[in-house]
């Protein structure tokens, strides 16, 4: 689905600046520009939500209307344990050992493996690995989701709500009482994407075919809806970004759930934004389109390599008092990372099949664009890396 590859280049976009960004909300704040870098870094912390939101959408789009017999489950889980569990395992590896040495920290092997068990089973290898590590745990819930969903067929537009109230009951108990360390190492954190995600994919076709409608009471509608949510994405986003400006510049502390309120709400709203975008456009023929999708199709290897290459971008820093040419040089980084990225990672798995070690099984058929033969259609989940 061509859709799909944008909205993984959209969220992968979003992950890249809140990197590219992050030194900077430190960094810059005597900087004229100061307002610009927390706006992109909290503006763009769209990006593992809207993973997240696919990962869901991916699997129920797939499954929900189709058997899911006990070999399925078993074939699901080998594929997510050869596919993701590994590159997940090595890239955690070798951050681990990169931080480490870094740190300064004298090398000491039993200490080593002590703490990288800790850090790989909560995903805190690096910053941006926690993202896998919450996945896995939804893979392990989605057996039981799919099962209960399809039992409750009926029930399902009411799934969104449900996985609302379920995150932030976990997000007000956490406050409250029960103090769970490393709290977006969590699935329960995400629930709402993930639920959000689940009601996406199974409607996923009557969506599309709503928003495309040439009936003229249809158009209405959709114009009312869509100055609504804008309205209320706009009002979130706003909101969001100031709360972190004043906290950042001026040291004015809400309670955190203030914050996580409006950009949960942000958050939701811009993943279906996303994908409303792709449904539109996802298949128009242009080089910038075709860019993107490539860019998607190819998310996850960017995901697991841009820090290292943001980790050396930063070893040659511009020494100038310019704010521009500063700014110049943090939206370089931004562009560096994506663009190395991809590089490297197209390079290596071109090298084989083997390759998948490292960034698992590429989405979509362009992992075979170099044969002229025409490659089979194949069904959407096969495509995914989530």
């Amino acid at each position: 689905m061509a859709e799909i590859d944008l909205v993984r280049a959209f969220a992968m976009f979003g992950v890249v600046m809140v990197h590219a960004t992050s030194f900077a909300t430190v960094d810059m704040r005597e900087d004229s520009l100061f307002g610009l870098y927390n706006f992109l870094n909290i503006f763009s912390k769209f990006g593992t939500t809207t993973f997240i939101f696919l990962s869901a959408f991916i699997l129920f789009y797939t499954y929900f209307n189709q058997p899911f017999t006990m070999s399925d489950t078993i074939r699901f889980y080998k594929k997510r344990l050869k596919f993701i569990v590994v590159p997940y395992v090595l890239f955690s590896g070798f951050y681990f050992v990169l931080n480490w040495y870094g740190s300064g920290t004298p090398w000491d092997t039993s200490l080593m493996l002590e703490s990288f068990w800790l850090k790989l089973a909560i995903g805190k290898s690096h910053a941006h690995l926690y993202f896998i590590i919450i996945n896995i745990q939804f893979y392990l819930l989605f057996p039981f989701l799919l099962f209960m969903l399809k039992r409750l067929r009926k029930y399902a537009a009411a799934f969104v709500l449900i996985g609302i109230t379920l995150q932030w009951g976990f997000y007000i108990g956490n406050v409250l009482s029960w103090d769970v360390p490393n709290r977006n190492s969590w699935a329960f954190s995400f629930l709402s994407y993930y639920f959000l995600g689940a009601f996406a994919g199974i409607y996923y076709e009557k969506i599309k075919a709503w928003l495309l409608s040439q009936h003229s009471s249809d158009s209405s509608w959709r114009k009312v809806i869509f100055v609504l949510t804008g309205a209320v994405w706009m009002s979130a986003s706003t909101i969001a970004v100031y709360i972190m400006y004043q906290e950042r510049l001026h040291k004015v502390e809400l309670h955190p759930l203030v914050f996580e309120a409006f950009w949960n709400a942000y958050t939701l709203i811009t993943a279906m934004i996303f994908l409303i975008i792709a449904v539109y456009i996802g298949n128009k023929k242009s080089w910038l389109l075709g860019v993107m999708r490539r860019i998607g199709v190819y998310s996850f290897g960017i995901y697991l390599v841009h820090p290292f290459i943001l980790a050396i971008y930063r070893k040659f820093p511009l020494n100038t008092d310019s704010s521009l040419l500063k700014l110049a040089w943090y939206g370089g980084g931004f562009f560096m990372a994506i663009a190395a990225s991809y590089v490297v990672v197209y390079a290596i798995t071109r090298l084989g099949g083997w390759t998948w070690i490292f960034f698992g099984k590429l989405p979509g058929q362009l992992r075979d664009s170099r044969s002229s033969e025409k490659p089979p259609r194949m069904a959407p989940e096969a495509k995914a890396w989530l």
